[in-house]
């Protein structure tokens, strides 16, 4: 399983709707500009998003992320001091593209960390999506996450052709 994680400051003034189509909108907008086929909504990833959420929203700061190998599910998680959407949390992903060089298939300050977040949103072999949002309690802000069927394998293979 790939898990790539992002923590930055987000304005708070942001609307926290949590809703499928929330997320499927940035994640099918991001995909359509690289040609890749559009995700479904998947009810059994959502509930493995919640589960998450509901694990780590307790201490957002401290949490570890847990590694499932073997998974086939790709996962992106945002962790926000503010109460943030899920339109800003996609939109944070999505940002990554500018640090993505598709025809090297590389980061292009040379850690995959820079732009695996955005990677995973395109990844042209994905066909299912589920998140789930938080508020992290001793307000900590919100967490975020997206299970991705199947995961992307960035950078060992492309997330979508390049000609």
């Amino acid at each position: 399983m790939v898990i790539s994680f992002v923590s930055i400051i987000i304005p708070s003034c942001l609307s926290s709707q949590n809703f499928a189509t929330d997320y499927l909108k940035g994640h099918n907008a991001a995909r359509a500009k690289v040609g890749v086929k559009p995700l479904k909504w998947d009810k059994e990833l959502e509930s493995l998003a919640h589960e998450f959420v509901n694990e780590h929203i307790a201490d957002c700061y401290g949490m570890s992320i847990p590694h499932h190998f073997g998974s086939n599910y790709g996962q992106n998680i945002v962790h926000n001091p503010n109460r943030v959407s899920a339109a800003s949390a996609v939109a944070t992903w999505v940002a990554q593209k500018q640090k993505y060089e598709p025809k090297s298939n590389k980061c292009i300050d040379g850690n995959p960390a820079s732009c695996h977040c955005y990677v995973q949103v395109v990844w042209g072999a994905s066909t299912y999506l589920g998140c789930a949002r938080g508020d992290c309690d001793n307000d900590e802000g919100t967490l975020i996450t997206c299970y991705y069927d199947p995961s992307g394998t960035f950078p060992a293979q492309r997330p979508y052709s390049v000609h």
